[in-house]
């Protein structure tokens, strides 16, 4: 969902719905909205990926509203969780069907709420549970992260509001008649704002028990378990690779069909730098932080390719001495635009919502020079 606080990445999206509120004219009278996958069951499909590894993969249709992916790696003595998004008690059910070992460490790949969440529910069932994050969460989670959540809480029924007005008069929040996909991703959104709502509110953020500055390696019986800060999407992004297993959990560095990128917590240029590294660790298999477990880096090179693509327009913005606005008017996204959105009406909504706006501002920031108060220039 997009707001305040699924953190930085839900703004553009929120905005993009306020100003789509217009019905258009001749459109069709109201449609009933098609039946969408509840999230409080059946959320969420269980794959085991290698030996003792499983991975939970959201089936929801894409959309504005989102909620994470988690991974499962059964030890000999304990189990290792990746990420815990709000539909942790589904997934922690699903875990005791494939084992009674308790969990040992809950890995918090970054701080959106759509990744920790559910810290609670296994503090809850497991109370010596300890949970590992990058250190900047030890600042970022008790100021700017609760702030967000607040943002988010306030925000969110609104937002959907203006999703089921839309599912029933048959209207596009792109303008126009809605089409089946954008229909599929706003019924899915509806029903993800309500179980945000449902779970966030009583949910207790959690501070990590042991914070990474770099990397950690965990040794669990005969399990390596690497975890690596490789910053992007936030400055506090880690990755979980099996190196035996030849796995790699990549959180939302890597995120499909449309990468989610915020201003001013992306960094454009280490993302590009963090999807190098990704694919050079020439994974068989990558867990994305939403989308489909993906067994080749073709999807990552893409990735990578817009990022150097938005790092070079921004920097050729600032050398003209343009404005942001100038910058904006001069890029041509028309060829990744197809290539992330092809034909779909509402992946071309999240391409404008996640990409063209934060991705482009973002970059341009880091690329413009700085006052010698270390402030950008405007």
């Amino acid at each position: 969902m997009r707001i305040a606080p699924r953190t930085l990445i839900c703004l553009a999206a929120l905005a993009l719905a306020a100003t789509g509120t217009a019905r258009a004219a001749g459109a069709p009278a109201a449609a009933a909205p098609a039946p969408a996958k509840d999230p409080y069951s059946d959320s969420f499909d269980v794959q085991k990926i290698a030996d003792g590894v499983y991975a939970l993969i959201r089936n929801y249709p894409a959309g504005l509203m989102v909620d994470g992916n988690s991974v499962f790696i059964v030890n000999e003595d304990d189990v290792v969780v990746v990420d815990a998004p709000e539909a942790s008690s589904d997934m922690l059910a699903a875990l005791r069907k494939i084992t009674d070992k308790p969990v040992k460490y809950v890995i918090n790949t970054h701080w959106h709420d759509d990744h920790i969440t559910g810290n609670h529910v296994y503090r809850e069932a497991f109370p010596a549970v300890q949970f590992i994050a990058h250190r900047a969460f030890l600042d970022y989670l008790p100021t700017t992260g609760l702030a967000n959540r607040k943002g988010m809480i306030e925000g969110a029924p609104g937002f959907a509001a203006d999703e089921r007005k839309a599912l029933a008069e048959n209207r596009s929040l792109a303008g126009g008649e809605i089409t089946p996909d954008e229909r599929a991703g706003y019924a899915s959104d509806v029903r993800l704002v309500d179980r945000y709502m449902a779970e966030v509110p009583k949910a207790e953020i959690l501070l990590p028990d042991i914070a990474v500055e770099d990397r950690l390696t965990l040794r669990r019986g005969s399990r390596t378990i690497e975890i690596l800060h490789l910053p992007g999407h936030t400055a506090g992004d880690l990755v979980v690779r099996l190196p035996k297993e030849n796995v790699v959990v990549t959180g939302d560095l890597v995120v499909w069909p449309v990468p989610l990128i915020g201003n001013p917590q992306s960094h454009i240029r280490d993302w590009a730098v963090s999807l190098a590294s990704l694919r050079a660790f020439r994974g068989a298999i990558y867990v994305p932080g939403h989308g489909p477990v993906l067994r080749d880096d073709a999807y990552l090179a893409l990735m990578e390719e817009l990022m150097h693509f938005v790092v070079k327009q921004a920097e050729a913005a600032v050398a003209r001495g343009d404005t942001l606005d100038a910058a904006r008017k001069a890029v041509d996204w028309t060829d990744l635009k197809k290539r992330f959105a092809g034909d779909s009406r509402m992946r071309a909504i999240l391409f404008a919502s996640y990409v063209k706006g934060p991705a482009l501002e973002a970059a341009f920031g880091e690329a413009s020079p700085k006052k010698a108060d270390g402030k950008d220039h405007p």
